[in-house]
């Protein structure tokens, strides 16, 4: 991990608050959260710590809503995208005699002929019918490679260049207040790069379910924690020892956030993350007004060389229940309207399957917006493929700007060039 990445991202993992710029941050923030009661008091902390085609949109979204909410949702490893959005055409099936998905099996659009999505997608036909989807179909970052290293470092710097910052903290730069909020960008299970940073700093928390103080086996967890607490004033001269002192209280306090924000369904500490789960903690976040402005959430799983179907099928119903719950949660708690919902992946796969049951690496593929309006743009031009792999229709920065524009700009700025938007 570069110098860079150290010392501006506070890691929040399996238990403690470590960073060198971010503890006094962390304590000013909460502590003045905790003052307009917005955070679980501590003791309820403590009782916890034992545990080409296009289709205009209908409906325009507005430059930029009140308090914008941008959450990105990473599906890492390279999604396929032709066969999450599956092109009617003949072509594909002569690419796929094995792995396409035959007509009958696909999630009608309607007002398309062209396109059904994969079965496991249906919850997403609502937002369709409801005005509230956008789809991309081609979308890809030109030169960007086939290789994860160098297509993740694309996709998250917007850049083919060497460019050690991502986009989106490319943004928190340019727009961070006087007083600086670890809080306003923040990562569930991943996709820290995107966040990164010159100046300011983000939260990093890599498993909500497993964030918790761990205590030995056997004794009283509430008495060790006290002891901790009773040691944590007055601070030292010693900056060390005042650093360490001062991350206990820190770290209950981000205890308390975590904990609030978190899935209720999600209580096994040894549960892998999924995007529902980390989809629930985003919402709980949003619901908590800390001043968040982006939320990552990533899941792995999507390289899938071999045994696709299965492997496909079901990290797509985790992402399509996730993003429906999701969605049904900030309705219910009114933040519907201020947030935008992207999808990402490093690149999408070949067209023709390889001889294991899955697809190797490719270029363009597909991603989803939603919010409000809907539409299909770019397209999945099977007949003049370069070099085996679907033309990019839609540079990802044409999305990258929409979104940026939706978060109040500035957007060509951030990513040193104008590309077009989609609405």
């Amino acid at each position: 991990m570069s110098e860079l990445s150290r010392r501006r991202f506070l890691y929040l993992s399996g238990g403690a608050a470590a960073t060198a710029a971010g503890v006094g941050t962390w304590a000013t923030l909460l502590r003045d959260q905790s003052e307009k009661g917005l955070l679980v008091p501590s003791t309820t902390t403590l009782d916890a710590i034992p545990s080409t085609s296009s289709t205009t949109s209908s409906t325009s979204i507005p430059t930029s809503p009140e308090n914008p909410v941008l959450v990105i949702v990473q599906m890492a490893g390279g999604n396929d995208g032709l066969n999450t959005l599956v092109p009617l055409d003949g072509v594909y099936y002569d690419a796929r005699p094995t792995l396409g998905l035959p007509d009958s099996s696909l999630i009608s659009l309607t007002g398309r002929t062209d396109f059904g999505l994969h079965p496991s997608l249906a919850p997403l036909s609502e937002f369709w019918d409801n005005e509230m989807l956008k789809i991309i179909a081609g979308s890809g970052i030109p030169e960007q490679g086939r290789s994860h290293f160098a297509a993740t470092d694309a996709w998250a710097s917007g850049r083919t260049d060497k460019e050690e910052t991502g986009w989106i903290g490319r943004w928190l730069d340019a727009t961070e207040g006087s007083t600086p909020n670890p809080l306003r960008g923040i990562a569930l299970g991943g996709g820290a790069s995107i966040l990164t940073g010159n100046s300011s700093i983000s939260t990093v928390i890599n498993s909500p379910s497993k964030f918790r103080l761990a205590t030995p086996p056997g004794t009283d967890s509430e008495s060790i924690v006290l002891a901790f607490l009773n040691t944590a004033s007055p601070l030292s001269n010693e900056p060390a020892l005042a650093a360490a002192q001062s991350a206990i209280p820190n770290s209950l306090d981000a205890l308390g956030i975590i904990d609030s924000a978190k899935s209720e369904n999600s209580s096994d500490p040894y549960e892998e993350e999924s995007f529902s789960s980390l989809l629930e903690t985003a919402a709980g976040l949003i619901d908590m007004n800390l001043d968040t402005q982006v939320i990552v959430v990533s899941v792995p799983g999507f390289d899938t060389h071999s045994d696709q179907l299965v492997q496909q099928q079901n990290l797509l119903i985790d992402f399509a229940t996730g993003v429906s719950n999701f969605w049904n949660r900030i309705e219910s708690d009114g933040h519907a309207d201020r947030v935008l919902l992207m999808s990402t992946s490093e690149f999408g796969r070949r067209v023709t399957e390889n001889g294991s049951g899955g697809t190797d690496h490719g270029t363009a593929s597909v991603q989803f917006l939603i919010g409000s309006g809907k539409g299909l743009y770019g397209n999945f031009d099977l007949k003049n493929l370069v070099d085996g792999d679907l033309p990019i229709t839609v540079d990802t920065r044409s999305v990258y700007a929409t979104a940026l524009d939706w978060l109040g700009g500035p957007s060509d700025e951030i990513l040193g060039n104008s590309y077009s938007r989609l609405f």
